[in-house]
């Protein structure tokens, strides 16, 4: 295999790397691009906010399900049909949701959509990894780590110019136009340097990682749909962690896991697997929750909502290639400070909004946590994968890749939650009972931000966190 890489010539490498994140992009694009069409598919097929917001909320759960047999896939099948047979389903998908008659055939394509996406993004990242040396991955990795960041940021400005001219169907129409495009650079570009030696995979842990983290996906998404906590809710959550627990003990007893979460007895993997995941909430979390706010409270435009995330969006492409070139330079403890600093500083406004803040300060507060972001997520990603050996760098891609997304996912849904909650707290119009329900989601987003800054203070130095 390392001589397979080592073949590939400079301009290879580049052009191999240019396809496979703009494969990446189009996939994470999808994620947040929904969000400014929440309130008119909402209107198009009558269902209530918290059960619009499935189609994000499954989409990322899906994604998280997905990557625990990522590890499994990248090691069966060689590069070239890994990838062209992940975009055809996200094509397949995205067509799905173009013609959908009723919201649940649009949430069918949406997870059709996402379990393409769920293996593609920890492939991508494993070629990536495979491609470059240790001292070189901080540069490479930052500027996967603007497509990761890039993709969810700009997707709700994009959408918001769309919906300015077209229906909703028209954000489904552009994906499957990108995934066609993907699909046909693959066949020219893309080079198989694994050699794919397939191997049997444990159905029982794929079941228990599917059934468990989506019973405590759905206990957390109905409470927020219901506004209420009911016995049956609690016992349907309690189910998922225990499924969770006998997935996990499963994976220790096994010679060859789903996912080897023994990567998990290095404590600073686990360290930095909390930090990128805090980031990834952070980060998601805000993009659903945003444009919501935007739209509901104040009754701002797709457009408007779209142009206020634009300079964030605009600003993760500067910061996260400058971030990864830092990374090689200074280490991970003072980006991932600075980053948590910065998202304190972008957030700690957001407790006083209002229907009548400026629009601009509404903008500067997003682009501040958007550069946070841009120095954490895949810094500490990074730093997590380069504390492993050589041989576990699949599974522990596969693991951190799984622990973000899934976190990601609880996050949105948790963060709904608390907005569902907040609004149905307290007594007044529709308006005020939202800005209550906005204001306690704005504070659950801090107090994420705040446990990343203080778990910032035990990462090592940098010294003993580089090899």
């Amino acid at each position: 295999m390392e001589k397979e890489v080592k073949n590939i010539s400079g301009k290879k490498r580049t052009m191999m790397m240019t396809v496979l994140l703009f494969g990446a992009f189009v996939a994470l694009l999808a994620e947040t691009f929904l969000n400014n069409a929440l309130p008119s598919i909402m209107r198009s097929f009558g269902v209530s906010q918290s059960t619009a917001q499935w189609l994000t909320t499954a989409y990322l759960l899906v994604v998280g399900l997905m990557i625990p047999i990522s590890a499994w896939i990248f090691e069966s099948f060689s590069l070239k049909q890994n990838y062209l047979t992940m975009m055809g389903i996200f094509f397949v998908g995205s067509v799905i949701c173009i013609f959908a008659p009723n919201f649940y055939v649009l949430l069918a394509g949406r997870i059709i959509e996402a379990i393409a996406a769920g293996g593609l993004m920890p492939f991508i990242q494993n070629v990536i990894l495979m491609m470059f040396p240790p001292e070189k991955r901080g540069l490479a990795m930052g500027i996967t780590g603007f497509v990761v960041g890039f993709g969810p940021a700009v997707g709700p400005t994009i959408s918001g110019l769309i919906l300015k001219y077209a229906q909703w169907q028209m954000l489904f129409v552009i994906l499957s136009i990108t995934s066609a495009i993907v699909a046909v650079l693959v066949l020219f570009t893309i080079q198989n340097i694994t050699k794919a030696h397939l191997s049997s995979t444990d159905v029982v842990s794929f079941l228990e990682s599917i059934i468990g983290f989506g019973l405590i996906l759905y206990a957390l998404s109905e409470i927020g749909n219901t506004g209420k906590i009911t016995l049956t809710l609690t016992v349907v959550f309690v189910i998922g962690l225990v499924i969770i627990g006998l997935f996990c003990h499963r994976q220790l007893k096994m010679a060859e896991p789903l996912l080897d979460i023994r990567v998990f007895k290095n404590l600073k993997f686990d360290l930095f697997t909390l930090l990128s995941t805090l980031s990834n909430i952070a980060m998601v979390g805000i993009e659903l929750v945003l444009p919501l706010y935007l739209q509901t409270t104040r009754g701002e435009s797709a457009l408007a909502s779209g142009l206020v995330m634009m300079p964030g969006a605009l600003i993760m492409i500067i910061c996260n290639p400058v971030s990864g070139d830092l990374y090689d330079k200074l280490g991970i403890k003072k980006l991932s400070f600075f980053g948590f600093i910065m998202l304190l500083l972008g957030t700690l406004p957001m407790l006083a909004f209002n229907t009548q803040t400026s629009l601009v300060l509404i903008s500067i507060c997003y682009a501040l946590r958007m550069i946070g972001i841009s120095f954490t997520m895949m810094t500490t990603f990074t730093a997590g994968i380069n504390e492993v050996s050589a041989e576990m760098t699949a599974h522990a891609n596969a693991a951190l890749s799984t622990v973000r997304q899934i976190g990601g996912s609880l996050g949105t849904a948790l963060a709904m939650l608390v907005v569902t909650l907040g609004a149905s707290g307290v007594a007044g119009s529709k308006a005020i009972r939202l800005e209550n329900g906005y204001h306690l989601g704005f504070i659950l987003i801090l107090v994420f931000a705040i446990i990343g800054f203080v778990c910032s203070f035990a990462i090592p130095s940098a010294k003993k966190v580089q090899h």
